[in-house]
């Protein structure tokens, strides 16, 4: 039964039940205080105390006690949080969102430089919520979250989908170290997803520029005419069929000249969010290898910008940049897309489906074909890429490159 002003006096030592998990608490000293009763989001029973019984500053009344209790009811049923929390919520103060991204990426970036490509993909990022800046993290929820995001998701949809997962990430690690409670509205699964288009299909349906593969000979032979490293990198990563993060990243220790090979690590096959990626053996063709031959190996990277403060590979509008220059509207994606045409439509060769796709490191087939599918095709993508190398670089245009005045690239 509920408790009344009279009993909250006289009540001897013990637990006493008011209802909806409220409980005056009476110790042997005669100490009064409010307790909570719940069963917290992990499903375990747990109490709280919560305040002193009075009604000086600092203590509850019965009144206050049973509405501070009504409020952690709906707070457990609404964001599944876990009044203990409060307290500690209080204790680390009302830090922002932007004071917090901020320590949290340089902990997570320590050791890169500010030009480094992804701390400066972190502060773009936080660039483009800015409408949180000022929000407190405990404050955050999923309004807010789409209050941020919809400016730039349908506008850039690739860039929109990883400040997402990023500010997801930084809103996981303010619970861990309990800023906030509840769950985290910025996750995808079973919360934006139903709010928001998938940004990859967006994506899909903006595309991505690429040139004819009648046309990929044309656009070799400008950029031979280039003569910066950047260009370099281009005729690689085409020869290659690479991604841009790929290209612009590879590293000296993940060739084997010898063999002929070029192994491209699992965190640069694809961006973040990707579901389990794995290492992708490249073949490097006879005009790949010539290419990377004429690099100077004077530090990490193969390709590194002649831009940059320090040894750092390009960014992506560099790349995009020396094919523009080339006279081509193009990506390093939309070659991939070229290079896919080519090899569908040619009718000198014979080049099946499965192998294609391997050369752009997509593997085809249900769960249960790719679990047998163990082989690399080492030799037929070989075969492929030389075949694709021949036809966008003939052997009697095999010239050194003429250097042509006045050219200029922006890393």
């Amino acid at each position: 039964m509920a408790l009344n002003s009279s009993q909250v006096k006289s009540k001897q030592p013990g637990a006493h039940a008011d209802g909806g998990g409220l409980y005056l608490i009476v110790r042997d000293t005669g100490e009064r205080v409010w307790g909570f009763r719940f069963t917290a989001p992990d499903g375990k029973r747990a109490m709280m105390e919560f305040g002193a019984v009075g009604d000086k500053p600092g203590e509850l009344t019965l009144t206050a006690a049973r509405d501070q209790a009504r409020e952690y009811r709906l707070a457990l049923k609404k964001d599944g949080a876990d009044p203990r929390h409060k307290k500690q919520l209080a204790a680390k103060g009302d830090m922002t969102l932007e004071t917090y991204w901020k320590a949290k990426a340089a902990e997570w970036l320590r050791g890169r430089s500010g030009q480094n490509e992804e701390v400066l993909a972190w502060a773009r990022s936080l660039r483009d919520v800015s409408k949180l800046h000022d929000k407190k993290l405990h404050e955050i929820d999923a309004t807010h979250v789409l209050e941020a995001l919809k400016p730039i998701w349908w506008e850039k949809p690739v860039s929109a989908g990883r400040t997402r997962e990023r500010l997801e990430r930084v809103l996981s690690a303010a619970k861990v170290e309990k800023h906030r409670t509840g769950e985290n509205p910025a996750a995808w699964r079973d919360n934006l997803k139903h709010l928001l288009p998938s940004p990859r299909k967006l994506n899909r349906k903006k595309g991505h520029a690429s040139v004819n593969y009648e046309r990929a000979p044309a656009l070799m032979a400008a950029l031979a005419y280039d003569p910066y490293p950047v260009a370099r990198c281009v005729e690689v990563g085409i020869l290659c069929c690479s991604r841009s993060q790929e290209i612009r990243r590879m590293e000296w220790d993940e060739l084997d000249l010898t063999k002929r090979t070029w192994l491209v690590p699992a965190e640069k096959m694809k961006i973040k969010g990707e579901v389990d990626p794995k290492p992708h053996l490249v073949p490097l063709s006879d005009p790949a290898i010539k290419i990377i031959q004429s690099m100077p190996n004077v530090g990490r990277y193969v390709f590194p910008s002649n831009h940059a403060d320090g040894h750092q590979p390009f960014r992506a509008n560099a790349l995009v940049g020396a094919i523009k220059r080339a006279g081509f509207a193009a990506t390093m994606h939309g070659m991939r897309t070229t290079f896919r045409n080519w090899g569908a439509d040619d009718r000198d060769h014979n080049f099946r489906r499965e192998v294609l796709e391997f050369c752009l490191s997509h593997r085809v087939g249900d769960e249960a074909e790719l679990s047998y599918w163990t082989s690399e095709m080492l030799d037929r993508r070989r075969e492929v890429l030389e075949a694709w190398a021949d036809f966008i670089l003939p052997r009697k245009a095999d010239k050194p490159p003429v250097k042509r005045p006045n050219l200029r690239v922006v890393a």
